[in-house]
């Protein structure tokens, strides 16, 4: 038979091992969103790389579309 030494025992272990399964699922999960976030970062870099790529192109295009002589050479281009 059981006494309360044993049982408290058992419950011991039992209470170990599910601290132990929820330590490790955490453990794992927050493994699964640092992975997440590093990749989410790297995605944000590379579009930010390219937003500025972007941001300089439009740039030269307004200077070219502001420049006086634009008009001309578009003119000659079409009758050309």
């Amino acid at each position: 038979m059981l006494t309360s030494g044993s049982i408290v025992a058992i419950v011991a272990i039992v209470m170990g091992c599910l601290v132990a399964m929820t330590r490790s699922k955490h453990k794992s999960e927050a493994q699964a969103n640092l992975e997440q976030f590093k990749q989410l970062e790297s995605e944000l870099k590379s579009t930010q790389t390219q937003c500025k790529a972007l941001e300089e192109r439009v740039v030269v295009l307004e200077k070219i579309v502001t420049d006086s002589g634009f008009d001309l050479r578009e003119e000659i281009s079409r009758l050309g």
